[in-house]
């Protein structure tokens, strides 16, 4: 099940009518991609994966951090092997996660410019290439991308994911306990637990409602008479909310800078522009 960014998903919907047609004949190139910039932890991964199911194509993932080589010349090669590989399997979906750790050095010398090379072939393959690719790009660390890749003709469109709002943690919160197979809270316990998980990202929805399910699983092992056997009641559920610190506190001034960044330059993946921090935020995907 995917919750929010309906923006990104109505754009996906009008490109994939356009990835499954013949274009050739208007001059026109299949799309051939989008850049998911936004907070970590917030869906942008598990939104390649979301597409490719959706579109019922085949996922790859390219690690370009991976790419880089000891020796001359060695992780260009690497890079056209795989992109001309992608090629021969098209059509598909190619996930390249936290694509700024492969093109970070980018402009400097420090590798002696394998990495401005690799960014110069990957832009020229993703805005000349004719395959039916539709390639998938998340970034955390937005400071680190190269201004290369935010030109106009190379990636279709450029989405932030947000921190998600206090609906949409509720959403999400209903979602993982669904999936973990917990007994449903009341909706005053829900409301309460939104509360708690201020700041939260998605990911810290699912470790909170994983570990109940976990302390769950040991509880029924031990048995309910077992001396110590922990209580899976709504105060366990408040404690364990209570003690986990989001990436959002223990790191606001990095989170804040994504987000600053985000609102600014990138088209929200919800459809709803952030004016300002009292405004709605951008939603995010939960799957399951």
């Amino acid at each position: 099940e995917v919750g929010g960014l309906a923006g990104l998903h109505s754009w996906l919907d009008k490109k994939r009518k356009l990835m499954m047609k013949d274009l050739r004949a208007r001059n026109l190139r299949q799309p051939r991609g989008v850049l998911l910039v936004g907070v970590p932890g917030c869906g942008k991964s598990l939104s390649a994966k979301a597409i490719a199911s959706s579109w019922r194509l085949p996922l790859y993932r390219l690690d370009l951090a991976n790419i880089h080589g000891m020796y001359v010349g060695q992780s260009e090669s690497r890079l056209k092997e795989a992109l001309s590989t992608a090629d021969r399997v098209a059509p598909c979906v190619l996930w390249i996660d936290e694509i700024e750790k492969g093109l970070a050095g980018a402009g400097s010398s420090n590798d002696g410019g394998a990495s401005t090379r690799l960014l110069g072939h990957f832009l020229f393959w993703l805005q000349e290439g004719r395959a039916r690719i539709f390639v998938v790009a998340t970034a955390n660390d937005i400071s680190k991308l190269p201004p290369e890749l935010f030109r106009r003709g190379r990636f279709d469109e450029l989405f932030f994911v947000d921190l998600p709002t206090p609906a949409e943690r509720e959403e999400i919160i209903l979602l993982y306990t669904k999936r973990y197979k917990l007994e449903p809270r009341s909706e005053e316990m829900v409301a309460e637990l939104v509360e708690l998980s201020d700041g939260f990202a998605g990911a810290d929805l699912d470790a909170a409602v994983a570990e109940i399910a976990q302390a769950e699983v040991i509880a029924m092992e031990d048995g309910s008479a077992a001396a110590g056997t922990v209580v899976i009641d709504d105060n366990y559920w408040r404690s364990v909310f209570a003690n986990i610190v989001p990436l959002s506190k223990t790191n606001p001034e990095s989170i804040d800078a994504i987000r600053a960044w985000g609102r600014e330059r990138a088209i929200p993946a919800s459809g709803q522009h952030v004016a300002s921090e009292g405004a709605p935020k951008a939603r995010r995907s939960v799957l399951m």
